[in-house]
């Protein structure tokens, strides 16, 4: 990783709040990026540390905003984003060119101090090669292995135009984030951890999700999770409690069989006693779904998050997965 980020010439760095603008042009491709952050957060945002720093919401939503214009192509409004984050360009081989604003120093190095995640997108040309209007999402890229991984393949192999992957444990902060639902997934408690990015309206993940969602209405998410419990193989749902006859879940769910992949249906035959994981408290599908108070209360209108968990063989060998997701969504 040393030497990572590699300054495009004619762009020296300037500071403004910290954050390198003009973008810089990383050297290596995203996934050696992904990876080396993925393991500092491992290492530096472990469970009950209290590593994961809670903004206030003016700070969550400032950053998600400066998010948001920078993955847009807005170098200026990365001047704004916290000192610890930088604004760059890789090259992934077979993808194009990929906006990124993650925790690194001057040398591309990840440096995370606030753990509030890395954010990538397509630079979408036009005339260039089609895309999917698609958001991968990985809200608990440690606790629910390899959904990181998985994550950056699938948004790869489907061309999918962001990439979300939010920066710490579920379970490193050891306040709750005082959203409804409960959990076992955090020893000692029930309550949903403030550092929960799916369960947590006080995440940088939450309010990048939710600037994406406002930006353009006919986004999609695609949010993976990972589960241990006795469930089918890819437990689909779009988080209503309802299972949709049509849209993004129902098509998904299809193609996932249609490739010999065990598919549990959330509200036809799921929840069950043994696997009850249907998102229906899931804060981004909320939000996503016109809720005002996300964090306590349901939308009107799901469909726009298609909600997987998986079991850790379909997150091993993702490649049914991968062409499910290119079959059932549509480039443009």
């Amino acid at each position: 990783m040393a030497g990572l980020l590699a300054l495009a010439i004619g762009c020296p760095p300037r500071d403004g709040g910290g954050a390198r603008c003009p973008p810089a042009r990383l050297a290596g491709d995203l996934a050696s990026l992904l990876t080396a952050v993925h393991a500092k957060t491992v290492s530096g945002a472990k469970p009950g540390s209290d590593a994961f720093v809670v903004p206030d919401d003016a700070a969550r939503d400032a950053f998600a905003s400066a998010v948001v214009r920078a993955l847009d192509g807005d170098a200026a409004a990365a001047c704004s984003l916290p000192p610890s984050y930088r604004f760059g360009v890789v090259a992934e081989p077979g993808l194009g060119d990929v906006r990124i604003v993650a925790e690194l120093d001057a040398s591309g190095e990840p440096i995370p101090k606030l753990f509030w995640g890395t954010y990538a997108a397509l630079v979408v040309a036009p005339g260039g090669a089609k895309t999917r209007r698609l958001a991968i999402e990985a809200p608990h890229p440690v606790f629910d292995k390899n959904t990181a991984e998985e994550a950056f393949l699938v948004m790869k192999a489907a061309r999918a135009r962001h990439l979300l992957v939010a920066g710490a444990h579920r379970c490193t902060s050891t306040a709750p984030s005082g959203c409804s639902g409960t959990t076992t997934a955090c020893s000692g408690s029930t309550s949903f951890a403030m550092s929960d990015a799916a369960h947590s309206v006080r995440t940088p993940f939450f309010a990048v999700h939710a600037a994406l969602s406002d930006a353009d209405a006919k986004l999609l998410f695609l949010q993976l999770h990972g589960n241990a419990q006795g469930c089918p193989a890819a437990l689909v749902s779009d988080c209503s409690g309802a299972w949709p006859a049509a849209g993004p879940s129902e098509r998904l769910a299809a193609e996932l069989a249609k490739r010999g992949v065990d598919v549990g249906r959330c509200g036809a035959g799921h929840p069950t006693a043994s696997c009850n994981l249907c998102g229906e408290t899931n804060v981004e599908a909320r939000r996503s779904a016109g809720s005002a108070s996300p964090c306590t209360s349901n939308g009107t209108s799901f469909g726009r998050v298609v909600h997987v968990e998986q079991l850790i063989s379909l997150r091993d060998a993702p490649a049914r997965l991968i062409d499910a997701v290119s079959a059932a969504f549509d480039q443009e």
